[in-house]
């Protein structure tokens, strides 16, 4: 008889988070937060809270025995306890975090986010932690005025798109009796793309010279369907889809994907192994085609992306890569 699952934790953790959002009022959702009294949350720690149980005791047992002594430890330990709240709010306060830069990985490495720490006053013990299902976390002894930078691990390493959880900036400063802390919310994601396997490029480089050679890419039309384009008159008639004309009326030309245009094409069914090591494969080709600025041209199952160079066109691919879903 197949075991039962148990969802009680799960509905308590989403009820938790609904109520905690409802109540931060999207205030943080932000790239850069500056901790002032509306965004500065203080507690006392989990030793703070001994702190007090022990102040409480003392407290109980000086009035049971009438013993000034007691009385007054217990009266030292609450204003302890009040100074370490203050002084905690008065550290954190003024602190400013900013949002710099994500910074993608190659599985299994992880990417990170950049953040910039400035404070006006000297902030003591500051800590950034990552709150998703895995939590990480960086800690920074003092913040001043001058900026520093900090580089926060995010706990992923298999391929794909992650958006950014809410990251707490908290302080346990002074004694580590309290627990100050605030949160940045950055709209925002991450990719980790797939690992570099090296394969030899020389034949998918050349592999379109060849076809053309061989007449097989001779003409823009003989290649792969892309689309429909509106019918011009100079484009004549014989490109002309007569099945769409049947039932909407309107002259569409089909647009073929031209191959002659790419120095490389990357072909998913060209490479070798699993559905993953294809990826791999791919990522390491478009990688090395974009260090020697070779024109390449990306066919994923399903999906084309047309001949191009540059930074921009490699991020694309490379985000295609890291979110492809099918299979070999």
């Amino acid at each position: 008889m197949p075991k039962k699952v148990a969802k009680g934790p799960s509905l308590f953790k989403s009820f938790k988070t609904r109520v905690f959002n409802k109540l931060l009022k999207n205030k943080h959702l932000k790239n850069t937060i500056t901790l002032e009294h509306k965004t500065i949350y203080v507690l006392p720690s989990s030793l703070g809270w001994y702190f007090i149980v022990v102040a409480v005791l003392n407290f109980v047992m000086g009035i049971n025995y009438q013993n000034n002594l007691i009385l007054i430890m217990a009266y030292l330990m609450f204003v302890v306890i009040i100074i370490a709240v203050l002084m905690g709010y008065s550290n954190a306060k003024g602190l400013t975090v900013k949002f710099k830069d994500t910074f993608n990985s190659f599985s299994p490495q992880k990417p990170q986010i950049k953040f910039e720490l400035q404070s006006p006053n000297v902030c003591q013990s500051v800590s950034l932690t990552y709150q998703g299902t895995v939590q990480t976390s960086q800690h920074v002894y003092q913040v001043s005025s001058k900026t520093q930078l900090l580089s926060l691990p995010l706990p992923y390493f298999l391929r794909g798109k992650y958006d950014i959880q809410r990251i707490k900036i908290s302080s346990n400063y002074p004694f580590g009796l309290v627990s100050v802390w605030s949160y940045i919310q950055l709209q925002t994601y991450v990719f980790v793309y797939p690992s570099l396997e090296k394969v030899l490029s020389d034949a998918h480089v050349n592999a379109l010279d060849e076809q053309s050679d061989n007449g097989i890419a001779k003409e823009v039309g003989s290649d792969e369907f892309e689309s429909l384009l509106p019918h011009l008159p100079e484009m004549g008639l014989h490109r002309v889809s007569w099945k769409h004309y049947a039932k909407t009326q309107q002259l569409l030309v089909k647009e073929f994907v031209d191959y002659k245009k790419a120095n490389a094409l990357f072909d998913f069914t060209f490479m070798n192994g699993d559905t993953e090591q294809r990826l791999s494969q791919l990522c390491f080709l478009v990688c090395e085609a974009s260090e020697q600025n070779t024109p390449f041209m990306l066919k994923l199952p399903g999906k084309i992306v047309n001949t191009n160079t540059g930074l921009e066109h490699k991020q694309h691919c490379l985000a295609l890569l890291s979110t492809f879903k099918g299979g070999v």
